[in-house]
């Protein structure tokens, strides 16, 4: 009998050619999996309020706004950081707000004199409310009614 006289592949060619193909295929799914968690930015730089009231009692906070921007307002919500505790955000009730609509509301809570409030604003991104991530207005300390 007769050997055909082929021979096969050098063992440190076939692990070169295997670690290449690995490094290939890792970075293939390092890039895919990277775009799957990227989203576009919130665009929130349609959103103005003109502020009417902004003010607080000894149990209150009242709020007036006209939303004098470009976007549609999903929900307000105000955050409180009283000096020394946490920050508490209440989302304002039937805050929805079309463009130059005006919502008024007060909302019970106790606010140090030097706290800072702010005022965010949520608009809707495919139908789900996202908050924007800066205040659209923000006091501090907030004035007496």
């Amino acid at each position: 009998m007769r050997t055909l006289g082929r021979r096969g592949m050098s063992p440190l060619i076939a692990t070169v050619l295997l670690m290449a193909f690995a490094v290939a295929l890792g970075g293939m799914i390092m890039n895919w999996s990277s775009d799957l968690g990227s989203k576009a930015a919130l665009d929130c730089s349609g959103v103005k309020l003109d502020v009417a009231q902004f003010c607080h009692n000894d149990s209150a906070i009242s709020v007036q706004v006209r939303n004098t921007g470009t976007q549609n307002i999903a929900a307000l919500a105000l955050n409180v950081a009283n000096p020394g505790s946490d920050i508490f955000t209440i989302v304002l009730q039937d805050s929805a707000m079309a463009k130059g609509e005006t919502k008024a509301s007060t909302v019970p809570f106790l606010a140090a004199a030097d706290a800072k409030v702010s005022i965010t604003a949520s608009i809707a991104e495919n139908g789900v409310p996202t908050a924007c991530p800066d205040p659209v207005v923000s006091r501090q300390p907030l004035p007496k009614c």
